[in-house]
């Protein structure tokens, strides 16, 4: 599979860690880990005592436990956790998308929901 170079990417790759502004940025206020687990009783110790080996592939059953404790019609195998929106989307399509289907994607948009579907030969409408 050939993808073409995510545009956005190869920018920030150039730009996000040097400019003096930082006013693109998709992602919450940055934060050291010890101020995150700050925020919760007990979070420290029991983040120290976290595994760091494989989990399942569907995720960590413990993680899928508490993500279906947020609904009422879904239970831990209707839950498959992804590390990031790109993995999830690369997986998505790959599994939907044959050659020749049509898609339809906004735009402007993160380059991978159109540049996945292009790599799989899909006909892709922005």
């Amino acid at each position: 599979m050939k993808i073409n170079d995510f545009r956005l990417e190869v920018f920030f790759n150039k730009y996000e860690f040097t400019a003096p502004y930082l006013l693109t940025q998709s992602d919450c206020e940055s934060m050291t880990v010890e101020e995150l687990l700050n925020l919760e009783e007990g979070a420290k110790e029991e983040f120290l005592d976290s595994w760091l080996g494989y989990t399942e592939v569907e995720g960590s059953l413990e993680l899928r436990k508490e993500i279906a404790k947020l609904y009422s019609n879904i239970d831990i195998d209707g839950i498959l956790v992804h590390v990031g929106a790109q993995e999830a989307i690369f997986n998505y399509m790959n599994v939907v998308l044959d050659t020749g289907d049509h898609i339809i994607c906004q735009f402007p948009v993160y380059q991978s929901l159109y540049e996945v579907a292009n790599s799989i030969g899909c006909e892709v409408s922005k």
